[in-house]
């Protein structure tokens, strides 16, 4: 039985081994990535058992994704092949002077076809937490309801609901992303939020507005990332600061925010407190930057 299922998309992912833009690159490395496969990485080399629910293309990049989340220790049970779309691929240019680009060829992908009807009460039975992000409803209405229906099957199996609103405005305006969002927030447990969410969702700058507006709902844990700043937490009407774990170097920002997820989860499994649980999802985010790629940087317990 998994501790935590998620859902989503996990593309393959090509990029430079050095920071030149994709024009200049002779070689493009290939992996894989996406926010919800992340976690499920992290988590398992913290111990932890993940499920992935997701459909994979028949091709080379969607074999590439069952094998490496199999390889980590990723429940990949759930992973159904479609064979009718192909499985999402991006590219990705990281700079030396800090810029990140990333190119999305992820329209129709198998991901996108996702539905309700993939999903099954045995899927859930067992777990304790079930972690959506914003990322999987902006990719069709199919998933959108998807997300729905997993909150159904997750309440029914007794899971807790964790969310991060992971904001995309590469894919959705900001208007777009707060009528599917919200509702999704309003249904959540834990809510892990970045400053950015914040921003386009709640409509607000200030930290402790942030924090008061995404609890007001019900949500009993709501965490702010605020990367080198910290993190905040609201958690039954108590307020927490965390400092941010010092980085050993920055190569790639990528991943953080997964990481940071995946270790505040962990703590909350292992039946931590908040503090404890705020400075694993730091030590995790922390290792993340320093390593090139989605998830090469997460430590194993």
């Amino acid at each position: 039985m998994p501790d935590v299922v998620t859902l989503g998309e996990c593309m393959a992912v090509l990029y430079p081994p050095d920071p030149v833009t994709l024009d200049e690159a002779r070689t493009l490395l290939l992996d894989i990535g996406g926010a919800e496969a992340n976690l499920s990485i992290a988590l398992s080399r913290l111990g932890h058992t993940a499920r992935f629910i997701s459909r994979l293309g028949d091709d080379p990049f969607g074999r590439r994704v069952r094998t490496v989340l199999a390889a980590e220790g990723v429940d990949t049970s759930a992973l159904m092949v479609d064979a009718s779309a192909p499985n999402g691929v991006f590219f990705r240019e990281w700079l030396a002077d800090g810029a990140r680009r990333v190119y999305y060829y992820r329209a129709g992908s198998a991901a996108s076809r996702l539905t309700p009807g993939d999903l099954t009460p045995e899927q859930f039975a067992g777990a304790r937490i079930l972690h959506l992000t914003g990322i999987t409803p902006a990719l069709s209405p199919t998933c959108a309801a998807a997300c729905a229906r997993a909150i159904e099957l997750a309440r029914a199996a007794g899971a807790l609901i964790s969310f991060d609103p992971n904001f995309r405005p590469r894919l959705w305006s900001a208007a777009q992303a707060r009528n599917a969002l919200l509702p999704l927030m309003r249904a959540a447990d834990i809510i892990l939020m970045g400053h950015e969410d914040a921003q386009a969702l709640l409509e607000t700058s200030d930290d402790q507005e942030a924090l008061t507006a995404a609890a007001a709902p019900g949500a009993r844990i709501v965490v702010l990332k605020r990367a080198e700043r910290g993190a905040l937490a609201l958690v039954d009407g108590q307020r927490y600061a965390a400092p941010a774990t010092p980085a050993t170097r920055v190569i790639d920002p990528v991943g953080a925010g997964d990481g940071f997820d995946a270790g505040f989860l962990a703590g909350q499994l292992r039946g931590w407190g908040i503090d404890e649980s705020l400075a694993l999802g730091a030590r995790v985010g922390a290792a993340a930057v320093a390593a090139l790629g989605d998830y090469a940087g997460y430590p194993r317990e």
